[in-house]
């Protein structure tokens, strides 16, 4: 049986590290921008001043719903082209079949806001819908921390906790709750990934 000496063990060693990092990249989402982040958290404070400023919003599901779809389409648009640039810088495709397990698992947590969104306008329980998105995004954040790196994941469970506490706080409290996760949540994930991994 062969005597493993020093620089054998050193190289046995080297290799091993090479796999966990090749396996690593392979099943780890890590194109997230500090940018994007920071960007998003913008998109939904300005989501919340327009929120204010329309009179009675509750009474106006569709322009509460125009307000945050555009919020949502701003949002997705900057994500999408500010990790693909990421992507690119560090060698990845951010369309990848990672990708599509990353969407499909968030997905649920998605669907289910939109159900109960649309059950909250039927029934004239808006001002309640607040506290559900922060749980149903902090759901699908947790999904995506799968597949990601860890601090994801303690951002996904901060939104499902500032969700929990918002419907239990009195409605006038809820927009600034909104204001606070979506705006400042996102703002300091991304900052914080900014300077880890640059913007």
């Amino acid at each position: 049986m062969p005597v493993l000496t020093a620089p054998l063990l050193d190289e046995a060693r080297e290799n091993l590290r090479v796999i966990r990092q090749v396996m690593e990249r392979s099943t780890k989402y890590s194109t997230l921008s500090g940018l994007s982040g920071v960007l998003i958290g913008l998109t939904a404070i300005a989501g919340v001043l327009a929120t204010r400023h329309v009179r009675d919003i509750y009474a106006h599901p569709l322009r509460l719903a125009l307000i945050w779809l555009v919020v949502l389409a701003l949002a997705v648009a900057i994500d999408f082209a500010r990790n693909k640039r990421r992507a690119a810088q560090v060698g990845k495709r951010v369309v990848s079949p990672l990708g599509a397990h990353i969407l499909i698992a968030a997905l649920p947590a998605f669907f289910a806001g939109a159900v109960l969104t649309a059950f909250f306008a039927l029934h004239h329980l808006l001002f309640y819908v607040w506290g559900v998105w922060m749980l149903c995004y902090g759901l699908a954040i947790c999904a995506v921390g799968l597949f990601s790196v860890r601090p994801v994941s303690y951002l996904g469970a901060a939104f499902v906790l500032a969700g929990a506490v918002t419907l239990f706080l009195s409605v006038p409290y809820h927009l600034y709750m909104m204001a606070l996760t979506f705006g400042g949540f996102h703002i300091a994930y991304g900052l914080w990934t900014a300077r880890r991994d640059g913007w």
